[in-house]
C-alpha cells in the first residue's frame, strides 16, 4: 500500500516528465507544447491562481490541474482514477474541473471561437473551392448538429432523449476547411430538431450579414432550410437531373469538413462520447470547453490524433417539408452553381 501511494504521489512530478513525446500526446491527446500554451493563456484568468483545495495540504500548479482536466477529457477513466492518479481527492478534481471550465467559457471561449472577418472570407473561399470541384465557389463553412452523449438527466428527461434511442445535448457546430469551428451553440435537448436549433441560434439571425449580404454561404444538409446563404442538397425525389446529383456529390465532399471536424473532437475528448455528469450547465461547459482546445490544437498544427478520425452519422435528420423555410435568392443561386457543375 506504501509503494503504490508513493507511485501516485510521484506520477506528476516524476512520471509525466518521463513521457516521451508519443506518449504524452496519446496521454493527453495533445503535445506538451499545445498544453503550455493553454496554460499561458489561463494563467490570468480570475480564480485560476495557485491554490490549495479541500482535503490538500499543498497548493496545486496551474499546469498539473490542466493536465487533470485534459486527462478526464480525453479518457472515460472515473474521477477517483483520475484523482488518485494525480493524488488529489475527488473533490478537488470536482473543483478543478469546474474551474477550468468556467474560465475557458468566460475568459478564453471567444477568443478562439470566432467568426472571420469579411476581408479574411476571399481567401477562406479559395481554401474551399480547391477541396473538390472548383466550380463549386464562394463556400466559407459546413453546418451542421452533434449529439453529445449525457446520462439521464434528472429533469425533463424525455426533451434530451433523441431519435437514435440515447439521451444527448446537442452542440451545433460551423467548420473551416481546417476543421475549425468558427461557430458553436451548444445546450438543446436531443430530441430537438438541427433546424429548430439553428432558428434559435445567432447564427440564423445574423447568417446574411456574416457571408457578407449572401455573397458567400455556408453548406448544410437537408435538415436546414435552403437560403442565400446556406446552401443545402436538393432532396431526391427519384427524378433528380444528372446536374443536381452532381451537385450533391460536390455539395456533400466539400461539406465533409464538419463531420471530420466533429470526428476528430469527439476522437480527441473521447469523455465527449459519453459524459457522465449531473449539471447540465457543467455539461455544456465541457463541451465549450472541448471545442476551445480543439481549436488551440489545431492553431497549433496538433494533429496527431488524425489517426482513427471517425465521421458523424447524421443522416435521416430530415426536416418535414413545412418547416422549411427555403427562400428564392437561395433557390436562384443553387441552380446557378448546378448549371455551372
Amino acid at each position: 500500500i506504501r509503494e503504490e501511494k508513493k507511485k501516485t504521489e510521484e506520477y506528476y512530478e516524476c512520471t509525466v516528465p518521463l513521457y516521451l513525446p508519443e506518449q504524452f500526446q496519446k496521454f493527453f491527446r495533445m503535445s506538451s507544447d499545445t498544453v503550455d500554451i493553454i496554460c499561458s493563456y489561463l494563467a490570468s484568468c480570475p480564480g485560476l491562481t495557485s491554490r490549495s483545495y479541500p482535503g490538500g495540504r499543498e497548493e496545486i500548479p496551474l499546469h498539473k490541474r490542466v493536465l487533470m482536466l485534459l486527462r478526464y477529457m480525453a479518457s472515460q477513466e472515473t474521477l477517483l482514477e483520475i484523482s488518485d492518479r494525480f493524488n488529489v481527492t475527488e473533490s478537488s478534481l470536482i473543483l478543478i474541473r469546474r474551474e477550468i471550465n468556467n474560465a475557458v467559457f468566460n475568459s478564453v471561449f471567444r477568443r478562439f471561437i470566432k467568426w472571420p472577418s469579411i476581408s479574411d472570407l476571399p481567401g477562406l473561399a479559395n481554401r474551399f473551392k480547391n477541396l473538390g470541384d472548383n466550380r463549386f465557389t464562394n463556400v466559407i463553412g459546413a453546418v451542421d448538429g452533434s449529439h453529445i452523449p449525457i446520462q439521464r438527466p434528472l429533469d425533463k428527461a424525455n426533451c434530451y432523449y433523441n431519435r437514435k434511442q440515447f439521451y444527448s445535448i446537442i452542440l451545433q457546430g460551423v467548420c473551416d476547411d481546417s476543421l475549425k469551428f468558427m461557430d458553436i451553440n451548444v445546450g438543446w435537448p436531443g430530441r430537438v430538431h438541427d433546424s429548430k436549433v439553428l432558428k434559435n441560434s445567432s447564427l440564423w439571425d445574423t447568417g446574411f450579414i456574416r457571408c457578407d449580404g449572401g455573397r458567400y454561404h455556408l453548406l448544410g444538409d437537408a435538415a436546414y432550410p435552403l437560403k442565400e446563404w446556406l446552401l443545402t442538397p436538393y432532396r431526391d425525389n427519384g427524378h433528380l437531373t444528372r446536374k443536381q446529383r452532381r451537385f450533391n456529390e460536390v455539395h456533400s465532399a466539400k461539406r465533409q469538413v464538419i463531420e471530420r471536424a466533429f470526428g476528430l473532437l469527439k476522437n480527441r475528448f473521447r469523455r465527449l462520447q459519453f459524459i457522465n455528469m449531473i449539471s447540465i450547465d457543467e455539461i455544456c461547459k465541457t463541451i465549450v470547453c472541448a471545442c476551445v482546445f480543439h481549436n488551440i490544437c489545431i492553431l497549433q498544427n496538433d494533429l496527431d490524433v488524425l489517426d482513427g478520425i471517425f465521421f458523424e452519422d447524421n443522416d435521416g435528420n430530415i426536416a418535414p417539408l413545412q418547416i422549411l423555410e427555403s427562400d428564392a435568392q437561395g433557390q436562384a443561386k443553387r441552380v446557378q452553381i448546378t448549371n455551372r457543375l
